[in-house]
């Protein structure tokens, strides 16, 4: 099939037309009229328009899903196929992973289609295509045999981004320490005058360590490599910060595994968080992280500086104490009171192996349980960023939940039907929770959540954790982890097949 090769000749116009390409159409048939922005190059947060000479069939420029499979954006390498694949419809799954995943938004007057890829565009090539299947509201074809337009993503330039105290924001005025970060060159603060106070060469994250305090009112501005960064500037506040940080209630929120505690902390004030875990016979392992936020730099008491600091490699069933340290940068520490606590004796061993989030009645989340040993399913549950407990089971089943070594179960809400999936296993476990949907609010199918699966105890354990997921899988295709990973070890995880693999491996 030849499309219209109008992209090219008219990168540098600033109204590409697809007229040309089409004049043995004739003035009856609808055509590309234009397309904002023109051919060419464009930054990564570029949005596409294509305008339409006649009022179109909505139908056609919107799939069942609400995304365009009729206008859409490839990648170089994959126009070629891409074109061929919208020239009908509906794609299969399969061609849909030749398209950048984007929201597509019709104008009131059905003239025009807008395009807003879901994230930022990275350096290369793409092609914006119009599919020749196209009619307008009268069922007239679009002219000639669609449309494709060339576009370059440049690489954006360097640049350095303010940390603390925020881009826009306020400091107090004995400010000690600047917080900024840039991938590479010479960062710098700049006074009220454009003088240099503090510089260093930044492969990431850097500390500008400030000569003496800022002048209260003023303003101050980050420079990379002798040119001030746009928009990254903060004001000195008409106050001092005169207090160490506090700790909301005096102690940190702990959670316990056997191998692992993860210390959760509610701060008044960013700071640099040190973590030190010891037992009886005085060995330590220790952690350090960093909280920022942004508190009113002259306003009230506020606990809204919030983090959480990890450390593995404990030893089950024994006791630890637990000491935080939390060091701002005004030159003031607090050291919380040390908190005993002990890992649990040896846990199941189990996963959360596979995320399905497609529609209300076929969500399911499948445990995966390694050995050695069987897993009281009755005692586990299943904790989403609201921190609130779900046990996998409404009520207690008639006879014991016990889910075997290297067996598996399905943890769903109780809108859950499992004649969507007639390959699933005979004996699998079907755990419904009391809500019609899990987590409450079900998994969307977008971006996944995060969540645990824990033993619900006095203090919840943690036996696996899903991360949340921002990938654009198929329609229906299922998150699968890699098993390899041992439960304990952050593992990748990936577009599984469609319509899942419940109740089976991989």
């Amino acid at each position: 099939m030849k499309w219209v090769g109008i992209a090219m000749a008219l990168a540098a116009c600033a109204k590409p037309s697809a007229v040309d390409g089409l004049a043995d159409a004739g003035p009856v048939l609808p055509t590309v009229e234009d397309v904002d922005p023109p051919p060419g190059a464009v930054q990564a947060g570029a949005h596409f328009t294509v305008r339409f000479s006649a009022t179109m069939d909505e139908g056609q420029l919107l799939a069942a899903s609400g995304r365009s499979e009729s206008v859409v954006l490839a990648l170089e390498e994959d126009a070629e196929r891409a074109a061929a694949a919208i020239e009908h419809a509906p794609l299969s799954a399969h061609e849909r992973t030749l398209l950048v995943p984007a929201a597509a938004q019709v104008a009131s007057d059905r003239r025009s289609i807008s395009l807003a890829p879901d994230p930022p565009l990275a350096p290369g090539g793409y092609f914006l295509l119009v599919s020749p299947r196209l009619k307008d509201e009268l069922g007239r074809r679009l002219a000639g045999n669609g449309a494709r337009f060339a576009f370059h993503v440049v690489a954006p330039p360097p640049t350095a981004k303010l940390r603390f105290p925020p881009a826009g924001g306020e400091a107090p005025w004995n400010l000690q320490v600047v917080r900024a970060s840039a991938q590479s060159g010479r960062v710098a603060l700049l006074g009220p005058r454009g003088e240099e106070l503090a510089s260093a060469d930044a492969h990431g994250p850097v500390e500008l360590k400030l000569p003496g305090p800022l002048a209260a009112g003023a303003e101050y501005s980050l420079s990379l490599d002798g040119s001030v960064v746009a928009d990254q500037t903060f004001t000195a506040a008409p106050c001092a910060r005169s207090a160490a940080p506090a700790l909301q209630g005096g102690v940190a929120e702990l959670a316990v595994s056997d191998t692992a505690v993860t210390t959760r902390l509610v701060l008044d004030w960013p700071a640099q968080i040190g973590i030190t875990v010891e037992d009886e016979r005085g060995t330590a392992v220790a952690a350090a992280g960093e909280i920022l936020c942004a508190p009113p730099a002259c306003g009230p008491q506020s606990f809204a500086c919030a983090g959480s600091i990890r450390i593995d490699g404990l030893q089950p069933a024994t006791d630890y104490t637990l000491s935080v340290t939390a060091r701002d940068d005004f030159g003031f520490s607090l050291r919380a009171a040390p908190q005993p606590f002990s890992t649990v004796a040896a846990l199941p061993r189990a996963l959360i192996s596979e995320v399905m989030a497609s529609g209300v009645d076929g969500e399911y989340v499948e445990l995966f349980n390694l050995g050695p040993g069987s897993a009281d399913l009755e005692s586990l549950a299943l904790q989403g960023s609201d921190g609130m407990l779900r046990p996998l089971l409404a009520s207690p089943p008639p006879l014991p939940a016990i889910l075997a070594p290297g067996a598996r179960a399905l943890a769903v809400g109780a809108s859950f039907d499992a004649s969507l999936y007639p390959a699933l296993p005979a004996g699998t476990s079907v755990l419904r929770a009391s809500t019609q949907r899990l987590l409450g609010r079900g998994l969307s199918d977008d971006a996944p959540p995060p969540f645990r699966l824990v033993a619900a105890a006095a203090v919840a354990v943690e036996l696996a954790e899903f991360p949340g997921s921002d990938q654009h899988c198929p329609s229906g295709a299922s998150l699968q982890r890699d098993e390899a990973v041992p439960p304990d070890t952050p593992a990748p995880w990936i577009c599984g097949r469609v319509g899942g693999t419940p109740g089976r491996p991989p």
